[in-house]
């Protein structure tokens, strides 16, 4: 029985005294609620929620920042059988509104702060705030009969080629997943303190610090904003931390710009430690190098420097986990380098949605770690990879990778052509091109519709070279192109404080030059051969969603001219021209 509310019921009873949720108070003094307090919480804002008319199989929706409450509503909701919808509170009005008119929820809750966008774009639904249940009081309310099924939550995807889908997660999909990731990590029961990031409306948040620390016993601290993270972090003592790579890409930058400022001596100190670093640390859990450099590392390098890195987190941080794009070889170099590992995963919102990692005792730096427990047969679920030109399946085949399993979606909400495309025979096509090495870690090249083919024939996917070009400290975004190209070609937007301190003339050719330093170390067909500089990509004009995923199609509606003339200039005239008939 997979009741996500019968399943906290249980650890409301196991961790009663323990914290579950952490987060600071208006004047920011520490605020924790155990998780009987919290069950408690939860049980008299189901009962709101029934006495305003919601029953088993309605929506209820909520718009607001990421907060404590969000997570009491998931649990309210499930409590009555009813179903999640989060929604992003920083949509444009048409999605958003889109999105209230094809969930069709009983009633939309939100915060003060997001009350006037939800009101612009609720239509005729019933707007609820978080302070109306939180003044209802304490009230028991049974738990509803749920079967394994029934949907638990809506997930909007992102809309990266089109309106987005509503992903239909049961209670099943989401229990199952967060259970087959607890067993797959080096995470402790009741043991660990995961600090919130990631917004609930993307399914890693909604999952591992939703679902798994409710049913493990874990605390989730939750800073206000990102303000509030870089000031008190060392406060909320986190163990793990999710993360995008964006919020790597920030991290990184941080640190380094502490070094800068620091003195001379540190900052030679700090080359020579990265540089012995390099020559221990293998991309995978051994160590390699020679004694003394390992000792340096331990006795010298490491107490002088990383510790002190690792004690702005608070000092008791194990590791990052990061999912939703790829995240760049050189930061998880880094990040390891320094005490701080960043295990890359991989996984999407139609499979709960994590499909493997690394993890501390099992990784390889640029992989995405090994499959879940989830997708073993022992377990009733399998995965395989489809070779787009033959159609031949295989676990040791290169090609689109497929699942299936308990954690499989049951469908798009209202969608049944959509999800028929995407669920054949049983198997969830992912879309995803990868392969599986010989050490049984997965690896995955890109997205099967962004396939960029070079007119000298060479085939790459852009992902990995557009996250390798923002690791230069003056990229913001990156989109590459190429199809039918003799070269692979950079569209960047700049860093706005970055670009400020260079005169405008210079900033093309210091662009220019430190992408090619970011992408030294990738094939020469991978290195773009010239960089065009656009206007910053928002999610106002749709260039971007609002998970900072690209819309290529629509940078080619914004900038289509400005982007043939730049590659007629560079002797591409044959794609130029083709690039007029459809977007590459």
């Amino acid at each position: 029985m997979y009741s996500l509310a019968a399943l906290f019921r249980k650890s409301a009873g196991t961790h009663a005294g323990r914290p579950f949720l952490l987060y600071l108070d208006g004047k920011g003094a520490p605020e924790r609620r155990s998780f009987a307090e919290t069950g408690r919480e939860i049980e008299s804002w189901a009962a709101a929620l029934k006495e305003r008319g919601v029953q088993p199989g309605d929506r209820v929706a909520f718009l607001s920042p990421k907060s404590p409450n969000q997570i009491r509503l998931f649990y309210a909701c499930w409590q009555l059988g009813a179903i999640a919808v989060p929604v992003c509170e920083s949509l444009g009005d048409p999605e958003m509104a889109f999105i209230f008119r094809d969930a069709e929820p009983r009633l939309i809750v939100s915060d003060a702060a997001t009350r006037p966008k939800a009101a612009a774009n609720c239509g005729d639904t019933p707007l609820l705030s978080f302070a109306d249940l939180a003044a209802a009081g304490d009230r028991p309310c049974p738990l509803a009969a749920v079967g394994d099924d029934d949907v638990a939550a809506l997930i909007y995807t992102s809309g990266s080629t089109g309106r987005p889908k509503g992903v239909m997660l049961s209670h099943k999909n989401l229990h199952r997943n967060a259970a087959s990731a607890f067993d797959h990590t080096d995470m402790e029961a009741a043991n660990e303190t995961l600090l919130s990031l990631l917004p609930y409306w993307h399914c890693f948040g909604l999952t591992i610090e939703v679902v798994l620390a409710a049913l493990k016993g874990l605390t989730v601290a939750i800073p206000r904003d990102k303000k509030d993270f870089r000031k008190n972090v060392r406060a909320y003592r986190p163990t793990v931390i999710l993360i995008v790579p964006r919020i790597a890409d920030a991290i990184r930058a941080g640190i380094l710009k502490q070094i800068e400022d620091a003195d001379p001596r540190v900052q030679a100190l700090f080359t020579r430690a990265l540089h012995n670093a390099a020559r221990i640390f293998t991309a995978g859990p051994l160590l390699d190098g020679g004694l003394l450099r390992i000792l340096g590392h331990h006795v010298v390098y490491d107490p002088l420097l990383f510790r002190g890195i690792r004690r702005a987190f608070g000092g008791r941080l194990k590791f990052f986990i990061s999912g939703g794009a790829p995240l760049d070889l050189e930061h998880q170099i880094f990040f390891k380098q320094v005490g701080l590992p960043i295990y890359q995963g991989y996984g999407l919102s139609e499979a709960a949605p994590v499909v493997s990692t690394n993890h501390d005792a099992a990784h390889k730096l640029g992989s995405c770690g090994k499959p879940l427990p989830w997708l073993l047969p022992a377990e009733g679920g399998d995965f395989t990879f489809r070779d787009p030109r033959t159609g031949a399946t295989g676990q040791q085949l290169p090609g689109e990778l497929l699942l299936k399993g308990d954690c499989v979606m049951k469908g798009y909400w209202r969608h049944a052509d959509g999800s028929a495309k995407t669920l054949q025979d049983g198997w969830l096509h992912t879309g995803d091109i990868g392969h599986l090495d010989a050490d049984g870690y997965l690896f995955i090249h890109g997205r099967q519709s962004n396939l960029i083919a070079l007119a000298g024939g060479e085939k790459l996917h852009p992902e990995p070279v557009e996250e390798a070009i923002k690791a230069a400290d003056l990229v913001e975004e990156a989109m590459v192109i190429g199809d039918r190209c003799k070269n692979l070609y950079a569209l960047v937007t700049l860093d706005p404080d970055a670009a400020a301190k260079l005169p405008p003339e210079e900033r093309q050719p210091t662009a220019k030059r430190r992408l090619q330093e970011a992408t030294r170390h990738l094939a020469p067909h991978q290195r773009p051969k010239d960089v065009l500089i656009l206007p910053p990509f928002s999610v106002e004009d749709g260039t971007i969603t609002v998970s900072l995923k690209l819309r290529r199609h629509k940078v080619w509606e914004r900038d289509g001219e400005r982007i043939r003339a730049f590659l007629a200039a560079n002797g591409e005239v044959a794609a130029a021209a083709a690039a007029n008939e459809r977007p590459m």
